[in-house]
């Protein structure tokens, strides 16, 4: 009896002290072709056994071993075959090390790769700020999107082994549940290889820093912007877009990165030498959205079609139409320090909100419309829109809904000391509701008053408030115009 209690102890030790950890999931392709499972660990060669139920029918496979980025810690991965969409994958690892199975753990596939209603998350710039990112991210993980967009910076030190292990660690949920496909960030870019090695992505001309992926009605881009000035990378681009623009079958054309092109927050202006380059692909093709981070907060642009219209003069609606503009959302609110807005900022006439507060981004993709929500780190909404091309050239199903448009809206003098006149144009007359955030989205002042004409002019007083810079709202029926000003 004694032998028989020693022998079952160490069994159970095997369990307890296994290495195996750091799971997580990528693609070589879309997310039901090329699926891939990684994990570390240190021993010499792991396996893994999986099925669509608990007998893991489908055998047992040797895993496929890498260096990774710590003494003595391998990275082992597992191809799936083109899997079955919706479902459910039962699956457990061998730890080659302490020569035991762990334990059945599961995964739900993506919907089909065909399918026109699905959804997708955005965030990005965690940074050494572990306690948040496990906060945010679950928050991403239980809304169960079909993929993610992580916009860069996992760490603080893009070549600290301890840094990597505490990413992990707070992500692990995360990472265990969801397919994500990553942009590299600046803070990433400190070793590349690095980069490149922790990820299953795909691969674009011998790198996995920049990549497109096909998935339902859209197409979705991965940029490499610490490289932007990169001529094949630039080349890549405008042939990929073109590609989409003549495929019937895509609906959304969307972009990840990480530097923004337009922005009023720490980095503003760090790519402007580059909207003539990739900007203006992006305008010469019509993408829909562009997602990014580098700034650690929210921000969501105006209409931008610098084609359409110059620098300083957003277009009045989103689409991909001719004369429509880009939506450009900056979601670096996945942990690192949060950004203020920057008072001289040129760009504050692109940025229709801003939000200094930890967050993520939902897109509900319903076959010809988008809706689009940008969560905080309690859960709270602290933007929602929706995209729609139901009607427009390859898009005539769905179901019509609302269409955001963008009014002329400017404050005078800005920056102001305290008086200032607000100019507002549109085609509704009747009551208005006059609102004024500051940078964290609370409400400072409300007031309503009555537009009998196109053209508002209204007068305003924000003395007795503190320095700093604001967002005047003009809210009429379902149409919501805003500007950003700065209290000096």
């Amino acid at each position: 009896m004694k032998k028989t209690f020693l022998f079952l102890f160490s069994i159970s030790c095997f369990h307890v002290n296994a290495a195996i950890k750091q799971i997580r999931w990528g693609s070589s392709g879309d997310p039901l072709n090329g699926l891939t499972v990684t994990w570390s660990n240190n021993g010499a060669a792991d396996s893994i056994k999986w099925g669509y139920t608990a007998t893991f029918e489908k055998g047992k496979f040797l895993g496929t071993k890498r260096t990774g980025y710590a003494s003595g810690v391998s990275f082992f991965k597992y191809v799936f075959p083109a899997v079955t969409a919706s479902t459910t994958i039962y699956y457990e690892l061998y730890d080659s090390g302490t020569h035991a199975w762990g334990t059945q753990s599961t995964f739900t596939t993506s919907p089909p790769v065909n399918s026109t209603t699905f959804a997708f998350s955005a965030l990005g710039d965690c940074r050494d700020y572990p306690a948040t990112l496990t906060t945010i991210s679950n928050l991403v993980s239980a809304r169960k999107p079909a993929l993610t967009l992580f916009n860069g910076d996992l760490t603080l030190l893009g070549n600290s082994s301890s840094e990597f292990d505490a990413f992990f660690t707070a992500a692990s949920n995360f990472l265990a549940n969801n397919l994500v496909y990553h942009a590299e960030g600046n803070h990433d870019a400190a070793s590349p290889s690095t980069f490149s090695n922790l990820f299953d992505l795909p691969v674009t001309n011998g790198t996995n820093l920049y990549y497109a992926v096909k998935y339902g009605n859209a197409i979705f881009i991965t940029l490499n912007t610490c490289n932007p000035g990169d001529a094949a990378q630039l080349t890549w681009l405008k042939n990929t877009l073109a590609a989409a623009a003549a495929d019937p079958t895509i609906v959304w054309k969307i972009v990840s990165c990480h530097h923004p092109f337009f922005n009023t927050g720490s980095h503003t202006g760090d790519m402007d030498a580059y909207r003539s380059t990739i900007w203006k692909a992006c305008d010469d093709y019509g993408v829909d959205l562009v997602f990014n981070g580098h700034d650690h907060n929210y921000q969501r642009s105006k209409p931008i079609n610098l084609n359409a219209s110059p620098v300083g003069t957003p277009v009045s609606l989103y689409g991909s139409a001719t004369g429509q503009g880009r939506c450009e959302i900056i979601s670096g609110g996945a942990g690192a320090g949060l950004y203020s807005q920057n008072s001289s900022s040129a760009d504050a006439w692109a940025i229709n909100t801003f939000n200094k507060n930890y967050n993520y981004v939902f897109c509900s993709v319903q076959d010809c419309k988008i809706v689009i929500t940008a969560y905080g780190q309690t859960n709270n909404v602290i933007d929602s829109f929706t995209l729609d091309k139901t009607g427009t050239t390859g898009c005539t199903t769905g179901i019509a809904g609302v269409v955001e448009k963008f009014n002329p809206i400017s404050v005078v003098p800005n920056p102001t000391a305290g008086m200032f006149t607000l100019h507002y144009s549109s085609e509704l007359t009747g009551d208005a509701i006059i609102k004024i955030y500051d940078m964290n989205g609370k409400e400072v002042a409300s007031e309503k008053i009555t537009k009998n004409e196109k053209d508002l002019v209204y007068n305003y007083n924000l003395a007795n408030h503190a320095k700093g810079i604001y967002t005047v709202s003009v809210i009429m029926e379902n149409q919501k115009d805003n500007v950003v000003f700065i209290l000096k």
